[in-house]
């Protein structure tokens, strides 16, 4: 009988023994380190948002306009405010160093800002005279530097600026109030009719927020200031012989975005 007891407590004691290694075999291996996500690479991405501007538009006549037509008869509408939908692509570059991060960033857009607006001149002996102005950005684009900081890891605060361009066409109308000639037609004493149109530079500056989903996805929300500068046009009155006007617009606008991009 001690011999049978004696067997079952070595069996025992050799089970408890070999328990902790099965234990430890069986346990769920230990996760692997965060790591923090690298901004360093070539990105590209989307973005939409909407765009809201400024652009007055100026009027001046030469001597030969003078004789017939005073700036008081043929004033432009005050200045307008296109706006609407914004939307394209971008592709990009950052390099981090510790917590700043370093980029350049090149973007394409589609822009759907447009306004029309008119004015009436005084009353004079040809008539009263109504000016038409129309104002559209078709597209834009802008070559910027980055610079932001990270708070944390994932959250990149910056700022951003640089070159901008893009096609704003002015088309500048005027005629006599309720007769217009403007297309060969009928007949009235002053009729003039041009447009603005071409590749217009500038610049932009403005910042944002980008914030890291994952390593090779990131969000973001970014405001930018376009200023495209002034572009003129120099159209012929067909009603006052070697009369002439010269339109200028100058166009300024603030666009608010929110984007998405792939880090490679």
């Amino acid at each position: 009988m001690r011999q049978i007891i004696s067997a079952l407590l070595g069996a025992t004691a050799l089970s408890f023994a070999g328990a902790p290694a099965s234990f430890a075999a069986n346990m769920p291996a230990a996760a692997p380190p965060y790591q923090a996500p690298s901004w360093t690479g070539f990105y590209a991405g989307v973005n939409a948002g909407y765009g809201f501007g400024t652009a007055p538009t100026s009027l001046s006549p030469n001597a030969a306009e003078l004789t017939v037509i005073l700036p008081v008869n043929n004033p432009p509408p005050s200045a307008l405010h296109p706006g609407g939908f914004i939307g394209g692509g971008e592709i990009g570059y950052d390099y981090q160093i510790g917590n700043i991060v370093a980029g350049l960033e090149s973007d394409l857009s589609f822009a759907g800002l447009a306004k029309t607006g008119s004015a009436a001149g005084a009353p004079y002996i040809g008539g009263t005279l109504l000016t038409t102005v129309q104002t559209k950005l078709d597209w834009f684009g802008t070559i910027r530097g980055r610079l932001g900081i990270l708070p944390t890891s994932d959250i990149l605060l910056y700022a951003t600026g640089g070159l901008a361009y893009g096609e704003v066409r002015t088309t500048t109308t005027g005629s006599n109030l309720g007769v217009s000639n403007c297309n060969g037609l009928g007949f009235a004493v002053y009729c003039a009719s041009g447009s603005t149109s071409g590749i217009s530079t500038g610049w932009t500056i403005g910042g944002g927020l980008e914030y890291a989903l994952a390593r090779q996805w990131t969000v973001k929300a970014e405001y930018l200031y376009l200023n495209l500068g002034k572009r003129s046009a120099t159209f012929a009155d067909l009603d006052v012989p070697g009369g002439a006007l010269t339109a200028s617009t100058d166009f300024k606008a603030q666009l608010v975005r929110v984007g998405v991009d792939y880090h490679f």
